[in-house]
């Protein structure tokens, strides 16, 4: 997994639409920050640093952490001088490596997925609780692989960028007949009149929003509440794109 994200490093950047994005997610996260009075966040796996930036545009202390080197010497150059801190740490490691707590914790963009394992999730789960202080928050974002399987969905793009004079097509495949799923990334690039084409890929496994739920009541989280999008929509399993988790801490 960690090979996967090294090798797209910057890259990363070219396939997700950040302008479209943050304005979509802004105001559920800024709303979820602000019921629970956060002034300090973690954002784990945290990957080029938006949702880490976003943070801290609204005065809040802010940590990013990922296991990838590459997407970690990406943030560093990304923004240079400001006041966020950029540590490697992976899934279930997080609190042994920063020793401390903060009043909210994110995971988002799809992340959680790469935990493969029961174990892998129940120790996730318990840094998640050592890492978010009493009253704090935790949101984790996914994709609802239920969902895509049911509608057969198994592309995410073509998102087509230019870059130093190149054009580059993006495609993300998920083989979602296979446990756990396999996440192609396919790149194309065009040069001149021809184009050349890689791909790499990494496992994904299809956490359910039901799953989430008792793995996070399991680990000494209260309320866990689950919605569809980012617009306050009620999760349904069978139908929702996304399974956003909202716990608080008790």
């Amino acid at each position: 997994m960690t090979d996967f994200y090294d090798r797209l490093g910057a890259g990363y950047d070219a396939v997700i639409d950040w302008e479209g994005r943050l304005p979509r997610e802004s105001p559920f996260l800024r709303e979820i920050l602000a019921r629970h009075n956060v002034h300090s966040v973690l954002d784990t796996a945290c990957g080029t640093g938006e949702h880490a930036a976003l943070f801290a545009s609204w005065a809040l202390e802010v940590v990013g952490t990922d296991l990838s080197e590459e997407m970690l010497a990406v943030c560093r150059a990304k923004y240079p001088g400001q006041p966020m801190r950029w540590v490697r740490a992976g899934f279930g490691e997080t609190h042994a490596v920063l020793q401390r707590d903060f009043d909210a914790v994110t995971c988002l963009g799809n992340s959680f997925p790469h935990v493969l394992t029961d174990d892998g999730a129940k120790r996730t789960a318990l840094d998640f609780a050592a890492l978010v202080h009493a009253g704090g928050a935790l949101v984790v974002q996914q994709l609802n692989y239920e969902a895509m399987r049911r509608r057969g969905e198994r592309f995410l793009g073509p998102q087509s960028r230019v870059i130093e004079g190149r054009e580059h097509l993006f495609l993300r495949i998920f083989d979602l007949d296979r446990d756990p799923i396999r996440f192609t990334m396919l790149e194309m690039v065009r040069e001149g009149a021809d184009w050349s084409r890689s791909s790499w890929e990494t496992e994904h496994r299809a956490w359910t929003g039901a799953e989430m739920e008792g793995l996070l009541h399991e680990a000494g989280f209260g309320e866990v509440t689950l919605y569809g999008d980012f617009a306050w929509t009620p999760f349904d399993a069978g139908e929702s794109d996304q399974i956003i988790v909202v716990a608080a801490r008790g």
